[in-house]
């Protein structure tokens, strides 16, 4: 089915990996280093297709993911990166009509991934000690059009989360063992959990925590992305490449101890 571009559509403008951006198809201009694009001209428009700026650079038009959405959100805090999140999403399982819970929604990027997981019928449930941190990450998430899923919450849940038999819990703390016994009360019989970690201290105050109470730890990984240059005749890896940002904690709550 063909999908034309509405005004007040969000679209991801492509000029190449570096040179990409986000515009609001309607009234105004868009100026770029090589010219400006009218973005009214884009209304009716078919995704995927080509237009030119005034000096003649041509730019891809594309209905954006919610990974180019999560590179165009403000972020006071800094956000998770896409390998570590994906992954946890995949390890959780999380689908369509799931409760999660998390706690340390910082900007927002993971609470969009885990709304998009469960969407439409599911529902996160995102805990912010920071209200500076939370209002930026209500307006990025408004971005992605997944406010619906989402409840934000300014409370301190360590004496517990407001929810029940959620199907996952995820932690982005400093110190999140602390929040072992509250995700264990909040979570159903087998429900699982995703802890990040960037030190190995951290890691493995956190297993320790897990286990003593009441889950199994399934795995923890550490994620590396190297990218490819593609060019014909001269493809091979990049100079540099993501290297450490987490450890990721994978468990799965028991009810009784064996």
């Amino acid at each position: 089915m063909t999908v034309s571009i509405q005004e007040g559509d969000l679209v991801f403008l492509y000029q190449d990996a570096r040179r990409n951006w986000i515009a609001r198809a309607g009234e105004g201009r868009f100026h770029t280093h090589r010219g400006y694009l009218d973005l009214k001209d884009l209304v009716g428009l078919e995704y995927g297709v080509f237009v030119k700026t005034s000096l003649g650079q041509s730019l891809a038009v594309f209905k954006p993911r919610l990974l180019e959405l999560v590179n165009s959100f403000s972020r006071p805090t800094q956000i998770m990166y896409p390998k570590d999140i994906g992954y946890a999403i995949y390890q959780l399982g999380l689908k369509d009509g799931d409760i999660a819970i998390e706690v340390g929604t910082g900007s927002g990027a993971l609470t969009g991934a885990l709304a998009q997981a469960v969407a439409p019928n599911g529902r996160v449930y995102t805990y912010e000690n920071r209200e500076e941190f939370q209002r930026s990450a209500k307006k990025n998430v408004e971005k992605t059009g997944l406010s619906s899923q989402v409840t934000f919450r300014n409370i301190d849940p360590s004496d517990g989360f407001l929810e029940l038999n959620a199907d996952a819990a995820v932690i982005d703390l400093g110190d999140p063992w602390k929040m072992v016994a509250p995700a264990w009360e909040a979570l159903a019989g087998g429900g699982m959990l995703a802890g990040f970690t960037p030190t190995v201290n951290q890691l493995e105050k956190l297993a320790e925590a897990l286990r003593k109470g009441g889950f199994i730890v399934l795995e923890a990984v550490e994620l590396l992305m190297r990218e490819f240059k593609t060019e014909a005749g001269k493809v091979r890896p990049e100079s540099r490449m993501i290297g450490h940002t987490a450890y990721v904690t994978i468990a799965r709550k028991v009810i009784a101890k064996e």
